[in-house]
């Protein structure tokens, strides 16, 4: 692991450094020295009705700037997505809205509604169209920038009570996959009904196309994208988790050719007792070398939760096979992962209580610890999909 990071590392700072000695100066606007990486956090209490964070760690002094988002931009229970050059909030449970931040400057871009009760988990943008993944209503809504429009998609299909949980949308070739849990909301313990369903939606017509059916319970985490570099490049990802047995998995769905639920690349026994992946990351640079492109070993890093632990353990994509040892110091309690342009992994480490540790961003190297000691961001940084870093 370290030394594959270490290689990576070196073949990203080679380039050619040599100068022309009578070459004109540069244009500073094409030239411009490019923003050093960062990684932006959201956190939320989860008590309803209290404003977040939107904190900024700048990766290579290892500084934080707390609460740099506009007022009301964070809601209680907020996950992060970065689409192009902005960043999009998605505020749960009593937040019923998506917040559209400037990437670079984090200044207020839009804020839309989903409506009331509709309780958001995820977005995906066409143009000027927000795709919501919903769990308190049909499955869906679409929203538009500039209106205050709601438009409801209707995924029920296969819940008897009209709510079919769906906790995740991603847009990939043409089509909208939407992750659907299918829980019993007659029960108060929320139990699925049986394995999960993806439902493949046209987003012109907003109809359902075609239905995939996990091979397992409740879909846990968000869809994220294999990178082109990586074998089965532009399939999607996505943990599951059933919380009365622990069985589960993360499930991959090919979302090219012939459309499909493969079923499971990683079991949940295998990532510790009574666990699952919180979250799901990729590393999979392609560099220029002198005779060919240069692919280092494409890595999913899974972000574990298996109570009161919680820790990274990577995944080699090219052999199929989970690294036998977690990535993350056994005294850390890992509850979110993201990768960095440059390798580095940023972790939010949150002991549980009773526990008085100090919470907040952890940045690693390979295997090596590049922090001493939790970077605070304002808040607990406790959401499962928090962390983005560019």
């Amino acid at each position: 692991m370290t030394k594959t990071l270490a290689l990576l590392l070196f073949v990203a700072a080679c380039g050619d450094n040599n100068s022309l000695p009578d070459a004109a100066p540069a244009d500073s606007g094409i030239d411009a020295a490019p923003s050093p990486p960062r990684a932006v956090v959201v956190a939320g209490d989860f008590v309803p009705g209290h404003p977040g964070v939107l904190s900024v760690l700048d990766i290579n002094a290892r500084t934080i700037r707390t609460n740099v988002a506009p007022a009301l931009a964070i809601g209680e229970d907020p996950i992060l997505r970065k689409k192009g050059d902005e960043l999009f909030v998605v505020n749960r449970a009593s937040g019923n809205n998506v917040t559209i931040l400037d990437a670079d400057t984090y200044a207020l871009v839009e804020q839309l509604g989903t409506g009331a009760g509709t309780n958001p988990q995820d977005v995906a943008t066409i143009g000027e169209k927000l795709f919501v993944a919903t769990l308190g209503n049909k499955g869906a809504v679409v929203l538009t920038r500039g209106s205050s429009v709601v438009q409801e998609i209707d995924l029920s299909v296969d819940d008897p009570d009209g709510k079919p949980n769906c906790s995740s949308v991603f847009y990939a070739n043409n089509n909208l996959y939407f992750a659907c849990g299918l829980l019993d909301d007659t029960n108060v313990n929320l139990p699925p009904r049986g394995p999960g369903k993806i439902y493949v939606v046209n987003p012109t017509t907003n109809t359902i196309k075609q239905t995939l059916t996990l091979t397992t319970n409740n879909p846990i985490a968000l869809f994220e994208q294999i990178p082109l570099t990586a074998p089965h490049g532009g399939d999607l990802m996505l943990p599951t988790m059933d919380f009365g047995t622990g069985a589960g998995c993360v499930e991959r769905i090919v979302t090219s050719g012939t459309i499909g639920a493969i079923g499971c690349v990683v079991n949940n026994s295998a990532l510790g007792t009574f666990a699952f992946a919180g979250r799901v990351a990729f590393y999979a640079p392609e560099f220029t070398g002198p005779v060919a492109p240069i692919v280092p070993t494409p890595l999913m890093f899974l972000g574990v939760s298996s109570y009161p632990k919680g820790y990274v353990r990577n995944f080699d994509l090219s052999a199929g096979t989970l690294f036998p040892d977690q990535l993350t110091a056994t005294t850390q309690v890992v509850s979110d992962v993201a990768i960095c342009p440059n390798g580095e992994l940023v972790i939010s480490d949150n002991p549980p209580p009773p526990s008085t540790a100090a919470t907040g961003l952890r940045v690693y190297q390979g295997s090596n610890e590049k922090t001493t000691a939790p970077l605070a961001v304002g808040l607990k940084p406790a959401s499962s999909h928090g962390i983005v870093c560019y």
